[in-house]
């Protein structure tokens, strides 16, 4: 996700299989297509130094709340540095006993929608951060946190409310909020003052910390690009990654719009890293060929087949990726459309807009065309596609 999640800091043991339910798993295991595919990285997920004394101290009273914030994030940590998704789930154990407690604190629910929102269950991650900002309005952590939800649907006008509160406030949360509000004017319409917006904003290195100069950066990339200054969001992508190399949703963004500049070589260079998320996975698919085109296709198919034998809620916008790399275009149109209900970032308008016109499905192109109109959402690679289309 490309919103204002990437200030909050992104957010226990899972709960143990009942027998009957081992024995079910047990009829359907995963076999990964691909025999290099990793499932897990045991040493990487059994408890570290660090984690030891965390463990003993909640294991010692899994229902007192410093003990299981404590840990909880130290999972959510791991998650995201290691990439075991694994730890979000045990991060998610954690902290559901406490959630489910009239009188749990906003420090677990923030951290509890995080993790929702991390799995795509945006509507509840909505309904938890409601809670919070019932009781402390404000709370920009949680404000922001249902601002970067509210934009990933497509609530535009939500984001922009949520958003101007927090840039009136003042404070640490005053930039990041400047820059949600930059997004949320431009996903409902009003693209050049967002990035007049963000333009105003000062960028230079010692004005913000990394992680929200970083956000700045990309924020006003993406609104760059989308308004056809390619070269201007090149280098605004390449000064935001370098901030955070560890952001899997940057480097995404940089790789695509190095693909639509025409340096497919520099897009994959810069996929190729050490165990990439499924996001970066489906993306070096379409660029590569030959035998390792192959490897790498065998690898996303079984990420998403694993998750879908877990009964993990589905990357449909990597599966409608992955389907178009296979040259799949009626799959890639049923998971982008799917995919598009929940999601309206960037990579979901353009996939959807890409299936559909692989599919030559007029009635997902105008049931495309007819949500631009109405939101006044502005994407030069979109209206290319559909300019295509119509003259086709």
């Amino acid at each position: 996700m490309r919103g204002p999640a990437r200030l909050v800091a992104v957010l226990a043991l899972a709960a143990a299989t009942h027998a009957q339910g081992a024995v079910a798993a047990a009829a359907e295991r995963f076999v990964p297509a691909d025999p290099g595919f990793v499932v897990a990285n045991v040493r990487q997920v059994l408890p570290d130094d660090e984690l030891q004394p965390l463990l003993a101290a909640w294991r010692a009273d899994r229902h007192a709340e410093p003990e299981s914030v404590a840990l909880a994030s130290a999972f959510i940590e791991r998650a995201r540095t290691l990439r075991e998704p694994m730890y979000y789930g045990r991060a998610e154990a954690v902290l559901a006993p406490l959630v489910a407690k009239p009188a749990s604190s906003a420090t677990v629910r923030r951290l509890y929608a995080q993790l929702l929102q991390h799995r795509h269950d945006f509507i509840a991650a909505e309904v938890v951060l409601d809670t919070v900002l019932r009781d402390s309005p404000h709370d920009d952590e949680a404000r922001l946190l249902r601002a970067s939800v509210r934009l990933v649907r497509g609530d535009f006008s939500g984001a922009r409310g949520d958003c101007t509160q927090i840039a009136a406030g003042g404070g640490d949360a005053a930039a990041p909020g400047f820059a949600c509000f930059a997004q949320a004017l431009a996903g409902g319409g009003y693209l050049e003052r967002g990035k007049g917006v963000l333009d105003a904003l000062p960028t230079g290195a010692g004005d913000h910390d990394a992680s929200t100069l970083a956000y700045l950066l990309a924020t006003r990339a993406e609104l760059r690009e989308r308004g056809r200054d390619l070269a201007g969001a090149l280098l605004d992508y390449r000064e935001a990654l370098k901030l955070t190399p560890g952001d899997d949703s940057i480097r995404a963004a940089f790789a695509d719009a190095l693909a639509a500049s025409g340096n497919t070589s520099g897009a994959r260079d810069l996929l190729a890293i050490e165990k990439p998320s499924l996001a970066l996975l489906v993306r070096s698919a379409a660029l590569l060929e030959g035998a390792q085109r192959t490897a790498i296709v065998a690898r996303a198919d079984s990420w998403i087949a694993l998750e879908a034998s877990r009964g993990d809620r589905p990357h449909l916008r990597e599966a409608a990726m992955l389907a178009l790399a296979h040259g799949d275009s009626a799959r890639a149109l049923v998971a982008a459309r799917e995919n598009f209900e929940s999601q309206k970032e960037l990579a979901d308008v353009r996939v959807l807009a890409r299936a559909a016109r692989a599919a030559n499905d007029a009635s997902a192109l105008s049931a495309l065309q007819s949500w631009l109109r109405e939101t006044g959402y502005r994407d030069s690679v979109t209206e290319g596609i559909l300019d295509e289309t119509r003259r086709s």
